[in-house]
């Protein structure tokens, strides 16, 4: 199973698309700012598709977080920006409600700054913006989770 993982697409159909015919996902998560493109994007994947409001998100029917079974784990979205004002805040804040919620793993978007930090007990993952990127390089970035027949979980931390 392939997931692909993106977040602060901001109605850029251009890269959202490239990342979804590269990876061909059996699942998409969307961390939010997709910007009224919910519908294009589930289309565009033609299968599951999680996604959460984003600052820039105006449609009230997208939740804030959503929490979900993923084999063995369970994941916690959300775009962050309702956890917290810098990265380290929003973090803290999302570690928090992991926590209260029994989830082992976290992902959230809002920074445009990739993070990918595995651990034995709880799995942190930001792909960074798909469109709009801040980080060194401004490379578009998402993340590819692989979930292998064995049932190992391997984060690849990709770039168009």
């Amino acid at each position: 199973m392939r997931i692909l993982i993106v977040s602060d697409s901001h109605g850029d159909r251009n890269y959202i698309d490239q990342a979804i015919e590269r990876v061909e996902p059996d699942m998409i998560c969307h961390l939010g700012d997709a910007q009224g493109d919910e519908v294009h994007i589930q289309a565009m994947g033609d299968c599951p598709l999680h996604i959460v409001r984003g600052n820039c998100d105006y449609d009230m029917s997208l939740p804030i977080v959503d929490t979900f079974d993923l084999g063995p784990h369970k994941v916690l979205m959300s775009h962050g920006h309702y956890f917290g004002g810098s990265p380290s805040s929003i973090e803290a804040g999302l570690r928090k409600e992991a926590e209260k919620k029994g989830c082992n793993i976290i992902m959230y978007g809002h920074t445009h700054i990739p993070v990918l930090k595995e651990g034995p007990e709880l799995t942190i993952l930001n792909p960074g913006s798909i469109a709009r990127p801040r980080q060194d390089g401004r490379k578009h970035t998402y993340i590819v989770l692989e979930i292998t027949k064995k049932g190992d979980f391997l984060y690849n931390l990709c770039s168009l």
